[in-house]
């Protein structure tokens, strides 16, 4: 892949529904070098889909990351076990027999008990749990999830059917949409809109540098204490973009980022290690070449279905119309 390409994901990431004349203007690019593009990326498996759901803000969920050495000797079995949970989303295998472990809780009184299972199923006796930071300001190239309202508009019949459709291809036309539905086109687009404006509709363009034949690093970021985690990251994306894609905090583990790197040649990715290590806020970069992912399906992927009953609605608004969570903090 090149930097054309990496950047075409990041747009479609941000936005799956892009027109595709918009895509290429922005890319610089003929529409039809658009396309060609686009499908040579689904082609090969470095975009692995383009998929819709119920925001996490919407649903107050809480997402995690869970990581360490593990004491495995059968990769694929850990990865068979991971996926006995319903809160297990994304597990990533990488050098050393370290596991990185993408999970979804809907409370947090559920952290516990999964991180317990993680323990077990991955065998990492001593792992680091980090909660997402999704109130700070995003400076990832492709996630722009904003921050907790206080309140959702309710998920209608029509919004869960709309965002059921989705499932499959977020890029689904949306007179493909409405005769699924069984509604006007029009109203696609204002229930579209709607969604979109209040954060209760979430795109995910899941990326696979591998398979593009990009080599692909996590790196632990560690800070020196008092500086602003929020601007080193935004820093570091702007110095090296469509190198580093993500830039993750979390908040209950202060002074520390999670970089995550792609490129097809060594050399820029010692140039870019290198960089983020010499940073005047960075103690110590550490890379974890990554090799091997699998998806898992979540207990929040079930939740739209295309006949919704009104038990489901009333479920679904339940989860999000509680009191805001409080989650700790560093």
């Amino acid at each position: 892949m090149d930097d054309t390409d990496r950047k075409l994901w990041s747009l479609i990431a941000a936005n799956p529904r892009m027109q595709l004349r918009e895509l290429a203007k922005m890319l610089g690019i003929s529409k039809q070098a658009a396309h060609h593009r686009m499908q040579i990326l689904i082609g090969i498996g470095a975009i692995e889909g383009m998929t819709a759901g119920i925001s996490i803000h919407y649903l107050d969920a809480v997402p995690l990351l869970i990581f360490g050495r593990s004491d495995t000797t059968s990769i694929e079995e850990t990865l068979d076990r991971l996926g006995g949970s319903e809160f297990s989303s994304l597990a990533i295998v990488a050098s050393g027999n370290y596991f990185y472990v993408v999970s979804l809780i809907r409370h947090m009184s559920e952290l516990d008990s999964y991180t317990e299972f993680v323990k077990r199923a991955a065998e990492m006796p001593s792992p680091t749990v980090g909660i997402y930071g999704l109130d700070y300001p995003d400076y990832s190239l492709a996630v722009h999830s904003g921050k907790r309202k206080q309140s959702y508009k309710e998920l209608s019949p029509v919004d869960l059917k709309i965002i059921a459709s989705l499932k499959d291809d977020a890029r689904r036309p949306t007179a493909d949409i409405a005769e699924m539905v069984g509604v006007s086109a029009k109203t696609v687009r204002r229930h579209l809109e709607d969604m979109i404006s209040d954060g209760s509709l979430e795109f995910y363009v899941p990326f696979d540098p591998g398979s593009g034949e990009d080599l692909f690093f996590m790196i632990h970021v560690n800070l020196r204490d008092g500086a602003d985690k929020v601007e080193v990251g935004r820093r570091l994306l702007s110095k090296y973009p469509s190198r580093i894609l993500f830039v993750r905090t979390f908040r209950n583990i202060p002074s520390f980022l999670m970089c995550i790197l792609c490129s097809d040649k060594t050399t820029e990715i010692r140039k870019v290690i290198k960089g983020v290590g010499e940073d005047e806020d960075v103690l110590t970069a550490m890379p974890n070449f990554v090799y091997l992912r699998r998806h898992y399906v979540t207990w929040r992927d079930k939740l739209p279905g295309v006949r919704t009953s009104s038990s489901r609605v009333a479920r679904v608004h339940d989860l999000h119309s509680r009191p805001r969570r409080q989650y700790p903090q560093e």
